[in-house]
């Protein structure tokens, strides 16, 4: 200190409290100053420093270095606390004073009245808050030896910790090596007893050779014990051990505070390194505003959304991956609410990700169930292949059961006829009823030509290529048994296509256009042409059916008057017209033709469908059907 002697220790305070000077020791001059009208001439009489912030002691820092500190802080483990420059640690005014006056004492510096040391219990109290600023378990072992050399300093001590059955020193006074302390087992000696009934003992040395006379030994929590020896033949007086047992106390709430630190720091580990590596998509949000923002997410969330930490973190997680469309933002504004009521909510959702919409399902987790929440951690487990599976096997699923229905019905009709004129011709041995048993076989082969169809491709098509419509109906036209039907093509379009396809596509349409064509005989005006039945009721078209031949038109589609629909081609005949259901045309198993099977125009949609392209069927100019095939 630079001071003389009979001078009063000048104490400058650089904190924002400005009721510290007042609980100053009566025998310190106290100084208040801010941090920017602090020099290096205005610190050459300070004996010490009282700082509140990282700006006070750095001004005291580069004023003069070796300058007495005590940190007034809120926390004890913080940056200012721990400085290496910093000597002491208060974390009220209240305890500022008897801080204080302990490391003036320390320093020699009350020189009002040199003979009024700081109390034993001051010097305690200032200990207390040297423990608290303490990180370590090893640290805090050295803690308390420093104290208690400075509460007792007639005595010496020492802090033993047991391992398995053994009580091992771990850290004594200056003055008594650690390496001439001996281990003792659990339940021996004073040491290995006080760990076992935790309760402090006294009692004279057993070690005829020590030239200490008395032990005094204290539990400190479960597993620590903590000594102190002295030559004094009077041992220890009530207010020794009154304090040692204060002093013991404080070192065990340090350990637990350490140790449940350590744990804490542990837990948190071990949950930041389960939310960094789980497979799935993780996010740790923080609610401000009523909006969803990014605390932190996992690499998986990086990958799957193409967003990295830094460049969503603080933002709203809903504006990076939240789609605009579908009703998906009323959506993500419900959830939202109900997590911050405290609901845990799962349920499938669809997000934006680097590969497009893809569907979660998500998973949040509030921090605390059934309370209002500003936090919580949401995972999204990725189902859209599994949702491809399902809408697969349905799509299975329903080829079945249309199979099933084809089956028993339309194959049992024919299969039954065929039987029945085998039998016939079998028993009256006229041959003349098998060629009714060829056709209904007939009728058998295409519908198992047409079902090997739908179930070897169904919705699905091979290798694209840019293809000429015009050119593909020529060469279906050619494949098809049309009589006297006539095709005109009508300009032409070019497609991405499945050429294979496509010409099954118009095989189809044209082999319907053909069977529900014009009949050998005209129509008289007013008469109504039978086109056979759809669920058992008859069909008809009123003056529908051209008289003569049929002829059937191809063409480039063009675009329709509600906007809807893109480039694409039609197929339309000037025959007998589509039935009054419409809408059933392209359903598998419906015909107006007793003949029919009812699965051309099916297959022909599910060729259109495999291709992205809408099939729709509308009444043409002449009255005729029309098929129209449109990419969307």
């Amino acid at each position: 200190m630079n001071a003389a002697p009979s001078e009063r220790p000048v104490v400058l305070v650089l904190a924002t409290d400005a009721h510290i000077s007042a609980d100053l020791p009566d025998d310190a001059t106290a100084r208040s100053a801010e941090p920017n009208e602090v020099d290096e001439e205005s610190l050459r009489d300070v004996d010490l420093a009282v700082v509140s912030d990282a700006a006070g002691l750095a001004r005291v820092r580069d004023g003069r270095e070796s300058l007495p500190v005590v940190a007034l802080v809120d926390d004890p483990a913080g940056d200012v606390a721990t400085a290496p420059t910093v000597d002491a640690v208060s974390t009220t005014t209240a305890d500022v004073a008897a801080t204080v006056r302990w490391l003036l004492a320390r320093d020699g510096s009350v020189r009002s009245d040199p003979s009024r040391p700081p109390s034993r219990v001051e010097r305690l109290n200032a200990g207390a808050t040297r423990l608290a600023s303490v990180r370590s378990v090893e640290e805090t072992h050295r803690a308390a030896i420093a104290v208690a050399d400075e509460v007792f300093p007639p005595h010496h001590c020492l802090v033993g910790v047991r391992d398995g059955k053994w009580i091992e020193p771990i850290a004594a006074s200056a003055e008594v090596p650690i390496e001439d302390c001996n281990r003792v087992r659990v339940g021996s000696g004073a040491a290995g007893t006080v760990a076992v009934t935790g309760e402090p003992v006294v009692e004279p040395n057993p070690n005829a050779e020590s030239p200490y006379d008395t032990v005094l030994t204290l539990p400190v929590g479960d597993d620590t014990v903590f000594q102190l020896v002295t030559d004094d033949p009077d041992g220890f007086s009530e207010a020794d051990r009154r304090l040692a047992g204060l002093l013991a106390s404080h070192v065990e709430e340090t350990l637990d505070r350490i140790r449940a630190d350590e744990a804490l720091r542990s837990e948190r580990d071990r949950l930041l390194a389960l939310f960094s590596n789980v497979p799935d998509p993780a996010v740790a949000y923080d609610y401000v505003d009523g909006e969803p923002v990014v605390h932190r997410v996992n690499d998986a969330f990086e990958e799957t959304f193409g967003y990295d930490a830094e460049a969503v973190g603080g933002e709203s997680l809903d504006d990076y991956i939240v789609p605009v469309e579908d009703g998906a933002v009323e959506e993500a504004i419900d959830l939202n609410e109900r997590l911050q009521r405290g609901e845990n909510v799962r349920r499938e959702v669809t997000r934006k990700t680097a590969d497009g919409l893809r569907h979660f399902i998500l998973h949040v987790i509030p921090i605390r169930l059934d309370a209002e929440n500003a936090s919580g951690y949401a995972i999204y487990t990725d189902v859209t292949d599994r949702r491809e599976r399902e809408a697969t096997l349905r799509e299975q699923n329903e080829r079945l059961d249309e199979f099933a229905s084809i089956v028993s019905h339309d194959l049992r009709n024919p299969l039954g006829v065929a039987q029945g004129y085998v039998e016939l011709a079998s028993d009256t041995g006229d041959t003349a009823h098998l060629p009714k048993a060829g056709e209904a076989l007939g009728r058998m082969g295409e519908l198992v030509d047409d079902l090997l169809s739908l179930a070897r491709q169904g919705r699905s098509v091979g290798e694209t290529e840019r293809a000429s419509i015009a050119a593909l109906a020529r060469d279906a036209w050619a494949s098809v048994d049309t009589g006297g039907a006539e095709l005109v093509v009508e300009g032409d379009v070019t497609l991405d296509a499945d050429p294979a396809r496509t010409r099954e596509l118009f095989e189809n349409v044209f082999r319907n256009s053909v069977e529900h064509g014009p009949t050998d005989g005209r129509a008289e005006p007013g008469e109504s042409v039978e086109l056979g039945s759809a669920g058992g009721r008859p069909t008809t078209v009123d003056d529908g059916c051209a008289a003569e031949g049929l002829t059937v038109r191809v063409g480039e589609a063009s675009p329709r008057s509600d906007g809807d629909g893109g480039t694409g081609f039609f197929v339309e005949d000037d025959g007998c017209g589509l039935p009054e259901e419409t809408e059933r045309v392209f359903d598998t198993g419906f015909t107006t033709d007793e003949d029919g099977t009812g699965l051309g125009l099916a297959i022909s949609e599910r060729i259109a469908e495999a291709h992205g392209w809408e099939a729709r069927a509308v009444t043409g100019e002449s009255g005729g059907a029309r098929f129209e095939f449109r990419t969307s």
